[in-house]
């Protein structure tokens, strides 16, 4: 991997202790907590971050692009619990019966075995369910966007968050194209899928955001499903997918976007996917729940995100750390000597 540009260590210098979350420095800022409630709703990631929308931390953007690099512990607590929002409005209900119906007419339609899947059905199905999942973040984004140049006012670090889930979605696109070829039947699948999403989430966004957002909240519920099957099949011997998939290699792309190990496995790929799926879970579900003018509540994941990152990158560690290396992780490690 190219080694981390001059100016991001800069910008990562002149972070002060106000900004820099607790998980990262003794003197940091104190984040407001939440309550259990919405801990459930809003997920292990997220915090207070109107201190640092204000006008004079606003400014820095350093980190919002940067995935979260995952450990073993966050993923084992993801796995047993698969959490699922409750509906409880109208609105809730009714686009937890569309994501219900469109999930199951997909797997009817594509033959899938819920338990016992072929290695040929799981490749069509992540192929086409992650060029899907790409577009819900790039739409809300592009509305946020447009919306805070046409009313003149801030946007409250939503569109960072957004983008980061598209562009966190494309990734495992092409970290699956790594592993397996699209036929022309599946990129024809590919091209109706988005021609026939975009419009309808943009219409739907215009309406009314906070649906699309319950929308896609439960689409990555079922994507989060998905993952833990396929991950329990690769795990279980006489399964196609432990025959398969059991020995594969993770290629380099997962390695690096993760900072997996080198000798990293297919599977621990798969982890890390499912565990960003969970975390988009939380945010479309948590923005669902908020108003279009509240803070966002993970802006702050994101600088912390690129600080271990870089923490990882100076130390020329790329195995997964544990929940201790990330809790003990200082700003400081991050400075070259």
């Amino acid at each position: 991997r190219a080694p981390i540009g001059k100016n991001l260590v800069r910008g990562c210098v002149r972070l002060n202790a106000s900004v820099v979350p607790s998980k990262f420095s003794a003197q940091a800022m104190t984040m407001r907590a939440f309550s259990a409630e919405q801990r459930k709703v809003y997920g292990i990631h997220a915090h207070d971050g109107t201190e640092y929308l204000k006008d004079d931390k606003s400014g820095d953007h350093v980190g919002r692009q940067q995935n979260h690099i995952w450990s073993a512990e966050e993923i084992d607590s993801e796995l047993k619990s698969l959490y699922r929002h409750k509906p409880v409005t109208i609105s809730d209900k009714f686009m937890n019966f569309v994501m219900s119906t469109l999930f199951k007419s997909f797997n009817f339609i594509t033959g899938y075995k819920e338990g016992n899947a072929s290695v040929k059905s799981i490749e069509w199905r992540l192929i086409v369910l992650e060029s899907v999942a790409g577009v819900p973040g790039f739409v809300a984004a592009g509305f946020r966007h447009f919306r805070s140049l046409r009313r003149l006012q801030r946007d409250h670090g939503w569109i960072a968050t957004l983008l980061e889930e598209a562009e966190n979605e494309r990734m495992h696109l092409f970290v699956c194209l790594k592993m397996f070829e699209a036929s022309k039947i599946t990129r024809l699948a590919v091209l109706a899928a988005q021609f026939t999403l975009a419009p309808t989430l943009m219409l739907v966004y215009l309406v009314h955001p906070r649906s699309m957002h319950r929308f896609v909240g439960y689409l990555e519920e079922t994507a989060c499903h998905t993952y833990a099957s396929i991950i329990e099949q690769v795990q279980r011997p006489g399964t196609p997918l432990h025959e398969g998939w059991k020995d594969l290699a993770a290629p380099e792309t997962a390695i690096a976007y993760w900072k997996l190990p080198k000798d990293a496995k297919w599977v621990d790929a798969l982890k890390c996917m499912f565990a960003d799926e969970c975390h988009h879970r939380d945010v479309n579900h948590t923005f669902a729940e908020l108003t279009p003018t509240e803070p966002n509540p993970f802006v702050l994941k994101h600088k912390r995100d690129a600080m271990y990152a870089m923490v990882l990158e100076k130390e020329g560690r790329t195995a997964w750390p544990s929940a201790e290396e990330i809790a003990n992780a200082r700003i400081d490690k991050a400075i070259p000597a």
